[in-house]
């Protein structure tokens, strides 16, 4: 089973776009509404990731850090998406 963690807030429309995604993929994953800890997410995040961090949402799959929707668009189109699932 995959782990795939979404860190979203409630307004955003790219968060909207990546639970889309994920659903007609019928992969489940973990919402994270982040709310009033948004910079804390973000420095979390960035931190183990090591990447600047300032957006959401913010995908990371199976240990993975995937980054924003137009990322996990991006691989999704691509093809390689698959790359970061478990079979």
């Amino acid at each position: 089973m995959n782990q795939i963690d979404i860190y979203t807030t409630e307004s955003c429309p790219f968060c909207v776009k990546a639970k889309k995604l994920f659903n007609m993929l019928k992969l489940e994953y973990t919402e994270h509404i982040v709310g009033d800890c948004f910079e804390e997410m973000c420095k979390d995040i960035g931190e183990k990731f090591g990447r600047s961090v300032s957006t959401v949402p913010q995908i990371i799959i199976n240990g993975n850090y995937i980054g924003g929707y137009t990322d996990l668009e991006a691989l999704y189109k691509s093809g390689t998406l698959d790359n970061y699932l478990k079979k």
